[in-house]
C-alpha cells in the first residue's frame, strides 16, 4: 500500500507531465505521424472534405502545435475548399511551428500560389505591412517574367525567320553548285597568231643580182665573212670596199663599247618611238589602231607602261 503523503508528488509529476507532452513540440512531433484523427482526415479529403476539415479542426482544438494538421488543413482549403485566406494561414503556421519543415521550400511558393489566387478574386488581405510588401514584390516579379517571356518568343521567332532564310540560301547555293558541277568544261580558244613582218629588201651592190644580194636565211658571223671574202675574190672590180668597222679599229685588249640604247629590236616593218607624254591609246588613236591592235603586234610589250624613247611596231 502506498503512502498516503506520497500522492501529491506523484499528482504534481503527472501534471507537468501532461502539460510537457501537450506543449513541447519534441514530444508533439515523433506522434504525429500515428495521429488517428490525422490519419482519417486524410483518408476522407477527397471524398468528403467539409468531414476532412473538422476532423483536423477538432486535432488542433486537442493541441493547436500540430505542425501536420496545420499542413493538411493548409492543403485542403488550397485544393478542395478554394479557402485561399485560411490556406496562407495555416501554411504560415507550419513554417512558425516547424522552421526545419522538410517541405519549407515548397510551403513557400504554396503561400505564393494561395496570395496570387486572392489578388485575383480582389480580396483584401488583412495583412501587415511586411506582407503587403512581399506581394507587392511577388507581383512585380510575376509581371518582370511575363516581360522576360515575351521577349523571349519574340526574339524566337526572330530567330526562326533568320533561320529560314539561311536555309533558302544554302538550298540556293546547293542547287548552283550541282548546276556548276554538271556542266561541261569551256575548251580554250585558240591564241590569235601574231603577225611577222616580212624583212625589208636590201639593195643589191652594182653588178650582182638580188639572189646574191640577199643574206642567206640564218648564217652565223664567220659563214657571212667567209663568203664575203669569196664574193670580194671572185669577182675585185665589182665588189664594194669594205670600211673597216669600229670594232676593228679598236686597239688590242680594249673591248669595243656596247650600244646603250634601250629601244627594243624591230624586225622591219612600221614602228613608233614614244615622245615624252604620250601613251599607248594616243599613238593607236594617232594611227588610226585600236589598244588590242597594238597588242598583238607587240605580245613582248606591256603597253601600260611605256616611257619616252620606246620603240614598237605597228602593225
Amino acid at each position: 500500500m502506498q503512502d498516503p503523503q506520497r500522492w501529491p508528488v506523484l499528482a504534481l509529476a503527472t501534471m507537468l507531465t501532461g502539460l510537457l507532452t501537450a506543449c513541447s513540440p519534441w514530444l508533439d512531433s515523433p506522434r504525429e505521424e500515428d495521429h488517428p484523427l490525422l490519419n482519417e482526415a486524410v483518408a476522407r479529403k477527397a471524398s468528403s472534405p467539409r468531414e476532412a476539415e473538422r476532423l483536423l479542426e477538432k486535432a488542433l482544438d486537442a493541441n493547436p502545435r500540430l505542425a501536420r494538421a496545420h499542413w493538411e488543413l493548409a492543403l485542403l482549403h488550397l485544393n478542395y475548399t478554394s479557402n485561399y485566406a485560411a490556406a496562407v494561414y495555416h501554411f504560415q503556421r507550419v513554417l512558425a511551428l516547424r522552421p526545419d519543415w522538410p517541405q519549407a521550400n515548397t510551403t513557400t511558393q504554396l503561400i505564393a500560389r494561395a496570395k496570387l489566387e486572392l489578388i485575383k478574386e480582389g480580396f483584401d488581405l488583412p495583412v501587415l505591412p511586411s506582407v503587403q510588401r512581399q506581394l507587392d514584390r511577388y507581383v512585380a516579379e510575376i509581371h518582370r517574367l511575363n516581360t522576360s517571356l515575351t521577349n523571349l518568343q519574340t526574339q524566337v521567332r526572330a530567330l526562326t525567320v533568320v533561320t529560314q532564310q539561311l536555309a533558302a540560301q544554302n538550298l540556293q547555293l546547293r542547287q548552283q553548285l550541282q548546276a556548276l558541277s554538271a556542266a561541261p568544261a569551256p575548251t580554250a580558244a585558240p591564241p590569235n597568231p601574231v603577225p611577222v613582218p616580212a624583212p625589208s629588201p636590201v639593195a643589191a651592190a652594182p653588178g650582182q643580182s638580188r639572189e646574191e644580194s640577199a643574206p642567206p636565211a640564218g648564217p652565223t658571223r664567220s659563214d657571212g665573212k667567209a663568203r664575203a671574202t669569196s664574193a670580194a675574190a671572185a669577182s675585185p672590180s665589182t665588189a664594194a670596199p669594205v670600211r673597216p668597222s669600229a670594232a676593228a679599229k679598236a686597239p688590242t685588249g680594249t673591248a669595243a663599247a656596247r650600244p646603250t640604247d634601250t629601244k627594243p629590236p624591230v624586225a622591219g616593218g612600221r614602228t613608233h618611238t614614244f615622245k615624252p607624254g604620250e601613251t599607248a591609246r594616243s599613238v593607236a588613236e594617232r594611227y588610226h589602231l585600236t589598244l588590242r591592235d597594238l597588242m598583238r603586234a607587240n605580245p613582248g610589250v606591256n603597253l601600260n607602261q611605256v616611257r619616252a624613247g620606246q620603240t614598237i611596231r605597228l602593225p
